[in-house]
């Protein structure tokens, strides 16, 4: 019997059909990988949504204002502090140091139109914040700041500095007179404006405060009697905000302005300021009687002018510890002369002498 030969095409059909076969599964594995691959950009998507909303919140988060380093919230009241032998105290520089004067140069910011006295903002090559106060207060105004400090009370950080310059000035009101077309300045008081300095705006009486009837408030009282601060009304009583060394707040009670002293105390019309011969001229006590002393003050301070005579006493024993060359130092860093500072010791002496007389210390 015979058989027909075989076809030659059978072996080629065959592996047609198993390739075919192979090329099916690999299109199913690949459409299950597209599968995976289209589902993914949904996922990250929904990140990239997640990531957007972050960048959202933190786009908003830097355009809210940042809150400054000063304490916001309201701190326990504090009057004075205890320096300790105060004999020792640098009253050259007083509450600041050699690091934390003043550098030039000076970029002028905006003219202060507050208070009476004609002032400019300006900024410093390090940064810092500064008022500049001109005319005869300034004098005054860091001299008392170093003694008040040194017996214990809270002031700004002030220097004062014979001459400079300020670069951008433009049109000024009233510091006019005192700051050239080209920034140019003599005789100006830097204050510090730092900003881990809370200013509470709201200023203290005399009569009513946390201190009342306490001898650290007679003390404040007896210090702006002593160098004749007529101006210190209650306007120039101010709260400021600052933190410990713990990080606790504590709402300091200052007198912000002892510009209005050293001269001759009374009415708007007789009143002087930085004076050595009506400084002279003037006591600092009416007397005593029984238990109370009796100051010898005209001014616009509505505080009693009487203390108890115990804390007289005890504001003897501080401010009596200065030495006339403390004195000088103070009356040296406010730019007086040779004879101020001579003048000024001189009297400060006689006046502290009167009240340690006074109360037998």
């Amino acid at each position: 019997m015979s058989h027909a030969p075989t076809s030659p095409f059978r072996p080629v059909l065959l592996l047609v059909f198993a390739l075919t076969l192979v090329f099916t599964a690999a299109s199913l594995t690949t459409y299950s990988s597209a599968a995976s691959v289209r589902s993914a950009p949904e996922q990250k998507h929904k990140s990239k949504d997640k990531d957007d909303d972050k960048d959202k919140k933190h786009k908003k988060d830097k355009s809210t204002k940042a809150p400054t380093a000063a304490p916001v919230k309201i701190g326990k009241p504090a009057l004075w502090v205890d320096r300790g032998d105060i004999s020792k105290l640098d009253l050259y520089l007083g509450i600041g140091s050699e690091e934390g004067m003043p550098k030039p140069p000076f970029r002028f910011k905006e003219e202060d139109k507050t208070g009476t006295n004609p002032k400019i903002k300006v900024i410093d090559a390090n940064g810092v914040k500064w008022n500049i106060k001109f005319d005869e207060e300034v004098h005054a105004e860091v001299a008392c700041s170093r003694i008040v400090w040194a017996c214990g009370y809270m002031v700004e950080e002030s220097y004062f500095v014979p001459s400079g310059q300020v670069s951008g000035v433009t049109k000024l009101g009233r510091a006019g007179k005192f700051v050239k077309t080209n920034g140019s300045f003599t005789n100006g008081m830097f204050e510090k404006r730092p900003d881990n300095i809370a200013r509470r705006r709201t200023p203290w009486s005399w009569r009513s405060n946390p201190f009342s009837g306490k001898k650290e408030m007679s003390g404040l009282i007896m210090l702006n009697v002593l160098v004749n601060n007529w101006d210190s009304k209650e306007e120039n009583n101010t709260v400021l905000g600052m933190y410990d060394k713990d990080g606790d707040v504590k709402d300091w009670y200052t007198v912000a302005d002892w510009g209005g002293s050293l001269g001759k105390t009374g009415s708007v019309f007789s009143h002087t300021k930085w004076d050595v011969d009506k400084f002279a001229k003037q006591s600092f006590l009416d007397g005593v009687s029984g238990n109370t002393v009796k100051l010898h003050y005209s001014g616009k301070m509505s505080a009693s002018a009487s203390v108890p005579l115990d804390h007289a006493h005890w504001f003897a024993g501080i401010i009596g510890q200065l030495t006339d060359d403390q004195l000088r130092q103070a009356f040296k860093a406010a730019g007086a002369t040779p004879a101020e500072i001579e003048g000024f010791t001189v009297q400060l002496r006689r006046k502290i002498n009167e009240l340690k007389g006074a109360t037998k210390h």
